[in-house]
């Protein structure tokens, strides 16, 4: 007879009365490798591959994107570039337990943060699967915008990702590792507990709705590129696709929301996706802003720095004295 881990797990906690599936607090905490040296050039590079393959595809679904030449007119200059890069921001890599699997995470806070002040919290959800699209210690120059206004950041991997225990769903029991990580989150010490909001990319967008679904409470969340309606999709059953579909479940949303298209983006159509959810959105009356960037692509690169700006200030209209 085969017995899961899980199962093995149960038995353990109940006879030794010792085994935690979901821990209260971080297993591990390591500072984190110092990442690769900033080079704006490499940075500059990267950026323009990414939006050239993105391009490629919105075209091929005849949508308006803006000219990949016009990168230049945002790229930062090297003095910019170099600032957003400067010392002042403290990263760990974490471990905590979810279900009985070990899963991996990041942790950025302010260097000057003092011995007893409680500060707000980001839960960041990652988009996307597999190593490619994990979390690294430089992410968005390591949440430089949000820290340096004064929040920590904190988020998984999932299971199944970067050495983590455990399958990756994309949207399915792996929800838990974003529930889990923030009951764990609110306990540090150095976390305002009053004020936490959720940010959350693609993928991420989905596990933060699900998450809320499921019971998580935040003042506030920011979604960037969220598939809101998957149910046309083929490649797992309708169930499924059902459940990760937040257009389904809007009565259980009790967030304000803040949603960020581009509506050049070739992974989730802003007509079929987003103008829906925020109608229905709309209809109950709830909480919500919409902005959607002409012609910008599904991460919002083009207007990289008003999105953060307006994350920050939907944040700010919730927080809590």
């Amino acid at each position: 007879m085969r017995i899961n881990t899980l199962a093995l797990l149960l038995i353990y906690s109940i006879i030794f009365g010792t085994t935690d599936l979901n821990a209260t607090e971080l297993s591990t905490r390591v500072l984190c490798i110092a990442p690769e040296t900033p080079d704006l050039r490499r940075y500059i590079s990267r950026q323009r591959a990414t939006v050239d393959t993105e391009q490629k595809l919105a075209l091929a679904q005849k949508l308006l994107v803006r000219p990949v030449d016009e990168l230049a007119l945002i790229s930062p200059s090297e003095e910019a570039y170099l600032a957003r890069n400067r010392p002042g921001i403290v990263c760990e890599q974490i471990t905590y337990q979810s279900d009985g699997l070990t899963i991996n995470g990041f942790l950025w806070y302010p260097a000057s943060m003092k011995l007893g002040e409680k500060l707000p919290l980001i839960l960041f959800n990652r988009g996307g699967t597999g190593d490619d699209s994990k979390l690294r210690a430089n992410t968005q120059f390591g949440f430089e915008r949000f820290v340096r206004a004064g929040y920590i950041v904190i988020g998984s991997q999932y299971r199944g990702n970067d050495g983590s225990e455990g399958r990756d769903e994309i949207g399915g029991d792996d929800v838990h590792d974003v529930n889990n990580l923030l009951n764990i989150a609110r306990t540090l010490q150095f976390v305002d507990p009053k004020n936490v909001f959720a940010l959350g990319y693609s993928r991420g967008a989905m596990m933060t709705l699900s998450a809320v679904r499921d019971g998580s409470h935040f003042n506030a969340v920011a979604l960037v590129g969220l598939p809101a309606d998957l149910r046309k999709r083929k490649d797992r059953p309708d169930a499924e696709l059902i459940n990760r579909s937040s257009i389904t479940f809007i009565d259980k949303l009790n967030v304000p929301i803040l949603l960020l298209q581009g509506s050049a983006d070739p992974f989730v159509s802003t007509s079929e996706s987003t103008l829906p959810f925020a109608g229905e959105l709309q209809k109950k009356m709830h909480a919500y802003e919409l902005v959607i960037y002409n012609g910008d692509t599904h991460g919002i690169v083009f207007n990289s720095e008003d999105k953060d700006r307006r994350i920050l200030d939907w944040f700010k209209r919730f927080y809590i004295n």
